[in-house]
């Protein structure tokens, strides 16, 4: 700002607040120069940031972005691989080159979104239009452009899909870190938080399904050896994940900028908003232990799915000698999902999400055993036999993959009130950039390995029947790496206790010491509960230097 504005600041606001707040007004464009006062603007009743009953329209509403998120997923986990390595003409080791690549630059984006999207109430775009909001304009945007030139035949041409692939990256990271802050923001209830992961997980189910069902129906009725199919998907996923993203947009609120100082203002500490500090946000959210469990648990599971879904087209096409469609068939059972949800949401709130995550990891491991049996002891299967019998194994896996899937993401939004609790701070953006980052780390290193293994098997495109080396190569990638981290996933959740329950206490106690109850008054059974999910001694929480 220059410093003539800030002489008008002074020369109109003297008398009305200080120096540093008149010029602050000016900069957030809250300054009428044509009256000469402070534009008095109540964001509270900007819509925004107005609060509302969490009804199952709102729910619904807060869920279609969920479909950008499960489309997107189930694209780079699914076909994605099996369309650049066959139809885009490119080698499958460059292809797991290049995303992996991509995911490390993406990672670096996603990392400088999350720390600016905490700090955006502090400008005035921010402040109009929401710190969370404003970045599903600009991811919503990107999709609807790339989206569809994703599935274009570009043949050899590895930098077009370079570019492609960043830019819709970069829009999924715009789209996450805004989208996994709403729950945590819009309500602090535990219930209805899970009752808008809920709605979001059966919305996600549908996405997936779309994503998967439409290239097989496009297969069957173009043919199988048509990439117009793609095409058609990318094009039509494009304009419904836009106004997915624009629906969720309209109808959820986040923290008002007022709510946000006074909050964080309480604390009394002004530190420099730099690099440094940024960094330090996100190591410091990652030392908490629920964070950073989360996040783990998070990684090897998804993990395990991205590598399954990834070398399933290539075990059905390549080692049981199938068609694409017929594993766009068997993918398309994600529909399950749509049944899971309602079931998965009483099992959360009767025995919690450890018992849930140990009931799906279960059953994804015994279907990946199962499929071990299928090779090892060379069962010979007919076509159709086959196809029954992956129909069947599929349905199962997504059966485990859905409740996996809504377990995460019903937990997902109870934990920054955990970090809040040790730091004092609302951290939620923070959090959510860690999260992605995550997520994106798991893609970038599955769509890596498998490119690599497949490649160093000596995969070839052009052989309907693989040399066994390149067999072995797909069967390590399909059953024994998702098998080794649903293993490690089940180790992990056994002294995993965040829960719905364990939420309400913790929120209980940070109310209380934002009221300014003292730390030695908490009960026993508190104590032990925050240092369990903190990680950290009890004396050591609520700090502002954390």
């Amino acid at each position: 700002m220059k410093l003539r504005n800030c002489d008008n600041a002074h020369k109109y606001y003297l008398d009305e607040c200080c120096i540093e707040r008149a010029c602050r007004a000016l900069f957030n464009g809250e300054y009428n120069k044509k009256d000469n006062k402070l534009k008095k603007i109540n964001y509270e009743e900007l819509r925004v940031y107005r609060k509302r009953p969490i009804t199952l329209l709102r729910s619904l509403g807060y869920a279609m972005n969920d479909l950008n998120g499960s489309a997107w997923g189930t694209l780079v986990g699914s076909y994605l691989m099996i369309f650049l390595s066959t139809w885009a003409g490119l080698n499958a080791g460059v292809v797991g080159t290049m995303l992996f690549a991509l995911k490390i630059l993406d990672m670096i984006v996603c990392g400088v979104i999350g720390g600016v999207s905490d700090q955006l109430f502090r400008t005035a775009i921010g402040r109009r239009l929401g710190r969370r909001h404003i970045l599903f304009l600009i991811g919503a945007t990107l999709t609807l452009i790339c989206f569809p030139l994703l599935f274009t035949v570009h043949v050899g041409s590895w930098l077009w899909y370079f570019v492609v692939l960043f830019l819709l990256d970069t829009a999924q990271s715009f789209n996450n870190i805004a989208y996994e802050t709403l729950a945590t923001e819009m309500t602090d209830k535990a219930h209805e938080r899970v009752k808008l992961s809920s709605v979001r997980m059966f919305v996600s189910a549908f996405g997936t399904f779309a994503v998967t069902g439409l290239p097989a129906l496009l297969l069957v009725m173009l043919g199988s050896d048509s990439p117009q199919a793609y095409t058609i998907s990318g094009i039509v996923f494009g304009i419904v994940l836009f106004a997915g993203t624009i629906i969720t947009w309209l109808t959820t609120w986040e923290f008002s900028p007022g709510y946000v100082d006074a909050f964080e203002n309480s604390a009394k500490e002004q530190r420099p908003k730099n690099i440094i500090y940024s960094i330090n946000e996100y190591l410091h959210v990652m030392r908490t232990k629920a964070c950073r469990r989360t996040c783990v648990i998070y990684f090897v599971s998804y993990f395990a799915k991205d590598c399954f879904n990834t070398a399933f087209f290539f075990y059905v096409v390549f080692i049981l000698g199938l068609s694409q469609g017929m594993a766009q068939t068997a993918s398309s059972l994600s529909i399950i999902g749509l049944i899971v949800v309602p079931i998965a949401t009483f099992f959360m709130f009767k025995f919690g999400p450890k018992w849930l995550w140990s009931m799906a990891f279960s059953l994804m491991i015994a279907v990946l055993i199962y499929y071990l049996g299928l090779y090892v002891f060379h069962i010979q299967l007919s076509d159709s036999a086959a196809f029954v019998t992956i129909l069947i194994l599929s349905a199962l896996f997504q059966i485990g993959r859905q409740t996996m899937e809504y377990t995460v993401w019903n937990v997902i939004p109870l934990v920054p009130d955990v970090d809040t609790l040790v730091s004092t701070k609302l951290r939620a953006g923070t959090f959510a950039a860690c999260q992605t980052f995550t997520r994106k780390l798991t893609g970038a290193i599955g769509s890596a390995i498998i490119g690599w293994i497949l490649a160093f098997g000596g995969f070839d495109k052009s052989l309907a029947v693989q040399i066994p080396a390149a067999q072995i190569a797909i069967m390590i990638a399909f059953i024994f790496i998702p098998l080794i981290c649903l293993i490690y996933s089940l180790y992990l959740i056994r002294t995993f206790n965040l829960n719905p329950q364990t939420h309400k206490v913790v929120k209980a106690e940070m109310d209380r010491l934002q009221q300014g109850g003292a730390k030695e008054d908490v009960d026993p059974k508190t104590r032990a509960i925050v240092e369990d999910l903190t990680g950290y001694a009890y004396d050591e929480i609520w700090d502002v230097k954390k």
